[in-house]
């Protein structure tokens, strides 16, 4: 590709999803000049793979996948801060029109999935944090949709207990 189709893309790219790998590495992270940090990287990398030629078939799942391969490296490093920490600093984003009843629920929620074995956290918060469909979890943990969807059915039922959410 020539250079300014290669801009083209990348800005697209970046427009696209600068602001969800932004989230999905404040949440991981605990930090938002850490997460500002690691997006920079992520798209750092995301340029070089574009530049070097390299085919990709889904752009999103493979920022996700950098994104959550980034943290995982950051977590082996150092341990992350609690959920409580991060939400006295600000740094989880807030629907500012939700209300405070919502955001006090979605809090508790992510306190509870914060306090989760890593595996569980893993895919409950690509699904219900990013909003990511278990094929492209799949993409990013590079697993198969199975194992994904087998692991969120898991995970829910067990964040479904430590709520006291009532089964269907």
């Amino acid at each position: 590709m020539q250079q300014s189709t290669l801009e083209k893309v990348f800005i697209k790219s970046f427009s696209e999803y600068g602001d969800a790998i932004f989230r999905f590495c404040v949440v991981k992270v605990s930090n938002a000049e850490l997460a500002e940090d690691m997006t920079q990287e992520v798209f750092a990398r995301y340029w070089q793979y574009l530049r070097d030629g390299k085919d990709m078939t889904n752009t999103r799942s493979f920022l996700y996948t950098i994104a959550n391969n980034m943290a995982k490296d950051w977590y082996k490093k150092k341990k992350a801060d609690s959920l409580d920490e991060k939400m006295e600093s600000g740094n989880v984003p807030k629907d500012p029109t939700a209300s405070p009843e919502i955001v006090a629920e979605y809090q508790a929620v992510l306190t509870v999935i914060e306090d989760m074995e890593e595996k569980d956290k893993e895919v409950l918060l690509l699904k219900h944090v990013e909003g990511l469909p278990p094929k492209e979890i799949a993409e990013v943990l590079e697993e198969t949709a199975n194992t994904v969807s087998v692991r969120l059915n898991r995970a829910t039922k067990r964040l479904q207990e430590k709520l006291g959410v009532e089964k269907t």
